[in-house]
């Protein structure tokens, strides 16, 4: 059975797929198919094209990729990305999604149809830009008559393209879910506003779920903040650690 690796979004935490992907690196452990949600997309895209974890991790970690964030002047989005800028194609150096030796998806969200598409073709860096514009802060990607935007805000954890009895599917979820050690009965209708917006979300983590092997999260996870790079090395072993955690059993 082929194994199938689902990398979930989650902005700088995706430092802990990169320390997951490290270890299975080194145990040589074949990845068959790749699919990813925003962060996820690019770094299963950037090592699906043969960048290794830690090459990923100094490329991340330089000051060369920050300098690919525009600001917007609020139109559309706060910030843009400089999709020219060469360091994209030492993380993505392969230009269409076809050409990569190994399966990957990408999953992005069409604005104007209101549907999800989970791409196997297409230009790579476009498509992993558009999975990764997480609204409003990123502007959306137009893309052959689609307006992009991250496909993590439908669908976080994209399983679905594995979903043939062909893959054995391991999914990595960078968001988990806070634990409440006190339930408390009080009515709070911010909470109960945000569950209903949330709630197809939720649903569909809930069926990657449900549809995985193997499921890694932690909810240390939720200690590492999302829009700072300041934490990449220690969101990379944590990932190492807890992957290993998982792995050594089954190895």
């Amino acid at each position: 059975m082929k194994f199938a690796l689902v990398l979930g979004g989650g902005a700088a935490r995706g430092a802990f797929h990169l320390g997951a992907l490290q270890f299975f690196e080194e145990q040589n452990i074949k990845i068959d198919a790749y699919s990813g949600s925003s962060i996820g997309a690019i770094i299963a895209t950037s090592h699906a094209s043969g960048v290794s974890a830690k090459e990923q991790l100094k490329i991340f970690s330089s000051k060369d990729l920050k300098k690919t964030l525009k600001f917007n002047y609020f139109k559309n989005g706060l910030i843009k990305i400089d999709a020219n800028n060469p360091i994209l194609n030492q993380l993505l150096p392969i230009g269409k999604l076809e050409d990569i030796p190994t399966k990957v998806y990408v999953n992005a969200y069409d604005l104007k149809k209101k549907q999800l598409h989970y791409f196997d073709q297409g230009l790579t860096h476009q498509l992993c830009m558009a999975s990764s514009a997480l609204i409003p802060i990123f502007k959306p990607i137009s893309c052959e008559h689609m307006y992009l935007v991250d496909g993590g805000l439908i669908d976080n954890l994209p399983v679905k393209p594995f979903l043939d009895g062909k893959h054995k599917i391991c999914t990595i979820d960078l968001m988990p879910r806070k634990i409440n050690l006190v339930k408390r009965r009080s009515f709070n209708p911010i909470k109960k506003l945000k569950k209903k917006i949330f709630s197809h979300w939720f649903d569909n983590v809930n069926y990657s779920i449900q549809h995985s092997n193997i499921y890694i999260t932690h909810q240390n996870l939720l200690n590492f903040k999302m829009f700072t790079f300041k934490e990449l090395n220690e969101c990379f072993n944590f990932g190492y650690k807890e992957v290993q955690k998982h792995f050594l059993d089954i190895i």
